[in-house]
């Protein structure tokens, strides 16, 4: 382990400023980088939610692992959150690409980080944005955490798929949910929400009278084919994903050494949940909201930083390589 030797607040991008934190290792150098990609939601560069909300600290926990691991590490505030200025509900899923292509140049430019192995880190919907940079420009790498293959609206489908499923399991009132179908009913509520979303120009607007969604957000993910995206991948790919995880899918990652180019390897991590921290407890989404608070006082699950860091250090630390470039 190297060790942290200096984190600092940095402000890159020249249209809209972007707030982070880059972190280096102890000890003079040039190092492999990676750059981590936030969830969905007003999360900011630690992965919070601001005037203490809602604090989870994943992607600071995460950097310091890396850093410590000896890579320079940066994340950044999105849109609307930390020190940063804007609305993260009006960004759409292009402007979030746009966020991680202008700080991997940043990286780029940086003389602590080489430039040959830059590797993008993307948590939940970061694993989308990643997989669109990742099209549309070299990476030196590609780590998908808690997602990974399928697209949004898929990955809605199957949360949505569980949640029904659980409700018709119920001992009694699940012939009730049977009967008035409500599975289906809550697939044509989906749908025709999403409906509104792609008729709709304005970056949000209003259902049900009162609660904004982000629609110009939604129509990109919508339109967004990540399969597609992922053929054009050359570069080393790693998938960790949770047996406990109740918003992503895990068997469509079964589907990543077909699609990419470079070699690629997925792991299901036993009893981890979507935060990467160790869940007991059986697969809910029912339960996951009171869970939730208990959960984000465990550590990150032990087994899924060991696979990290081996990967890592077979692909970007063993003899100090530099040929993989995506």
């Amino acid at each position: 382990m190297e060790g942290i030797g200096m984190e600092k607040e940095v402000v890159f991008g020249e249209k809209n400023r972007i707030y982070g934190t880059l972190s280096l290792p102890a000890g003079e150098g040039v190092y492999p980088a990676i750059l981590l990609i936030a969830g969905s939601g007003p999360l900011d560069r630690d992965g919070n939610v601001g005037n203490g909300k809602l604090t989870t600290n994943l992607y600071k926990e995460l950097a310091e692992f890396f850093t410590g691991l000896g890579f320079v590490t940066l994340r950044y505030d999105k849109p609307g959150t930390g020190k940063r200025e804007g609305n993260w509900m009006a960004a759409g899923m292009w402007d979030l690409v746009g966020d991680a292509r202008t700080a991997v140049e940043y990286l780029q430019a940086n003389p602590n980080v080489d430039k040959e192995r830059i590797i993008v880190a993307g948590h939940s919907e970061g694993t989308i944005l990643a997989t669109a940079l990742g099209k549309s420009m070299p990476l030196g790498g590609v780590i998908f955490l808690s997602g990974g293959v399928d697209n949004l609206f898929e990955a809605l489908s199957k949360q949505r798929e569980l949640g029904s499923n659980e409700l018709l399991a119920k001992p009694v009132l699940g012939k009730f949910f049977k009967l008035i179908n409500v599975a289906q009913k809550s697939e044509n509520s989906a749908a025709k929400m999403m409906e509104k979303f792609k008729q709709s120009k304005e970056d949000i607007v209003k259902v049900q009278i009162f609660f904004k969604q982000p629609a110009k957000w939604y129509r990109e993910h919508g339109a967004f084919n990540t399969r597609e995206a992922l053929k054009s991948m050359s570069c080393p790919v790693l998938a960790v994903i949770g047996d406990k995880d109740h918003l992503a899918d895990k068997e469509v990652l079964a589907e990543l050494p077909s699609l990419v180019k470079g070699k690629s390897e997925f792991a299901i991590i036993k009893d981890m949940e979507h935060g990467l921290r160790i869940q007991t407890e059986e697969l809910s989404i029912l339960k996951s909201g009171k869970r939730f608070k208990e959960i984000l006082k465990r550590p990150l699950h032990p087994e899924a930083l060991s696979k990290l860091e081996g990967w890592l250090n077979e692909n970007y630390l063993a003899n100090n390589h530099k040929e993989h470039v995506g």
